[in-house]
C-alpha cells in the first residue's frame, strides 16, 4: 500500500508540472494578444486558431490539476489496481520538461522584435514580385479587383533629388527603354487602349485590371493592404509604368552587392507565420543614402524606371522625396485574399 501511495504522489507531481507548462504557454499567447504583438509571429488570419489552441491548453491544464488533487486525496484502498507509474528515471523526466521550460523562459525574458535586414540577408531580398506569382484558381483569376484608395496628402519634405549619375552597382537600361507611357498633362487613354496596354491571360487578369487602375492615378501609393498585389502588377507591366510617380514605405536594406547611392526599400511578406516570411523590395537610387542605416524606416516618393541587377531587369525608384518614419504598427504585409 505504501508503494502505491508513493507512485500516486509522483504521478500527481508530474500532472502539476505539466499543468504549469501548459498554463505558461497559454499565458504567453494571451500576453502577445493583449500587447498587440501576436502578429509579430503569425499572420492575422491565423490568430483565431492560436487563441482557440490557448483555450484548449487552459482546459488541459485544469484537467491535469484535477488529476493531481484526485491522486493525492484518493485513499490507497480505492486504487484501481492498474498501473499509473511515472517515468522511472528522474533524469529523463527532468530533461523532458526542460525541453519545454527553457524555451518558455527564453520567450518571456527576451524582447519581442521584428525581423529586419539581417534576416533579409539570410533569405535573400526579392526584387521582382512577379517571380513569386502563383497561378491562381480560375475563380480567383476572374475575381473583381477593388479600386485603389486615394493617395492622400503628398509628401512635402524633399530630402533627395534624382541622382544624375547611375550607381556603379546598378547598370541602367538604354534611355529608349525608359520612355514614359503617359506624359504629364496627356488625357487618359480610353478603355479600349488600356486593354491593349495591359494584355492578360486567365492567370494575370486580376493584375491587369489592377494595373489599369494604377495607370490612371497621378501618384501610385503602394499601400499595405495590397502591397504584394501592387508590386506584382507594376512588375508584370513594368514598361507601362516607367515615368510614373510612386510612393512606398519600408525598411532600408543593403548588402555587399550594393554600393554608391543605391539601397533597397523592403518589407517582409508573411503568409502563415514569421517562419515563412519572405523579403520583397524595390531598388532605390538617391543622393546621400549614407544618412539612412539598415532597418531605418522610410517613406519615399520618386519616379519609376528600370535597371539591370544580377542579370535581371527590375524596378528602380529614382527618389525625389524621402521622409523618415516610425516602423509600422504591423511591420509585415500579407497576401490579400480578397484580391
Amino acid at each position: 500500500m505504501k508503494q502505491i501511495a508513493q507512485t500516486d504522489r509522483k504521478a500527481a507531481l508530474h500532472h502539476a508540472i505539466r499543468a504549469m507548462i501548459l498554463i505558461g504557454i497559454a499565458f504567453y499567447v494571451v500576453y502577445l494578444q493583449t500587447t498587440g504583438k501576436l502578429t509579430l509571429y503569425i499572420a492575422p488570419r491565423m490568430t483565431i486558431y492560436v487563441k482557440l489552441a490557448s483555450l484548449a491548453l487552459y482546459a488541459t491544464a485544469v484537467f491535469s490539476i484535477y488529476e493531481a488533487f484526485r491522486l493525492l486525496s484518493k485513499p490507497p484502498a480505492e486504487a484501481c489496481g492498474c498501473s499509473h507509474s511515472a517515468p522511472s528515471s528522474p533524469f529523463r523526466s527532468a530533461l523532458t520538461y526542460l525541453l519545454f521550460i527553457l524555451p518558455l523562459g527564453i520567450v518571456f525574458l527576451t524582447p519581442d522584435t521584428t525581423i529586419g535586414s539581417a534576416m533579409a540577408a539570410n533569405k535573400g531580398m526579392t526584387l521582382s514580385a512577379a517571380q513569386a506569382l502563383q497561378k491562381p484558381a480560375e475563380a480567383s483569376a476572374e475575381a473583381d479587383v477593388p479600386i485603389a484608395e486615394d493617395s492622400g496628402a503628398p509628401i512635402t519634405e524633399v530630402v533627395d533629388e534624382p541622382t544624375a549619375e547611375p550607381d556603379p552597382a546598378v547598370s541602367e537600361l538604354p534611355a529608349d527603354a525608359l520612355s514614359t507611357p503617359s506624359p504629364d498633362g496627356e488625357a487618359e487613354p480610353p478603355a479600349g487602349s488600356l486593354d491593349a496596354l495591359f494584355p492578360a491571360d486567365e492567370y494575370t487578369i486580376s493584375y491587369a485590371n489592377l494595373g489599369k487602375k494604377l495607370y490612371q492615378q497621378e501618384v501610385i501609393v503602394v499601400e499595405e493592404k495590397r502591397y504584394m498585389e501592387i508590386l506584382t502588377a507594376l512588375d508584370l507591366f513594368l514598361d507601362r509604368f516607367v515615368g510614373k510617380t510612386i510612393t512606398i514605405e519600408g525598411f532600408v536594406y543593403r548588402d555587399d552587392t550594393l554600393t554608391g547611392n543605391a539601397f533597397i526599400l523592403g518589407r517582409f511578406a508573411v503568409s502563415c507565420c514569421a517562419a515563412d516570411a519572405m523579403p520583397y523590395g524595390v531598388m532605390v537610387q538617391t543622393d546621400h543614402p549614407e544618412q539612412y542605416g539598415n532597418d531605418t524606416w522610410l517613406r519615399m516618393t520618386g519616379t519609376l524606371s528600370t535597371t539591370t541587377y544580377n542579370g535581371n531587369d527590375i524596378m528602380l525608384l529614382q527618389a525625389t522625396a524621402t521622409e523618415q518614419i516610425e516602423p509600422a504598427d504591423d511591420p509585415y504585409v500579407y497576401p490579400n485574399y480578397d484580391f
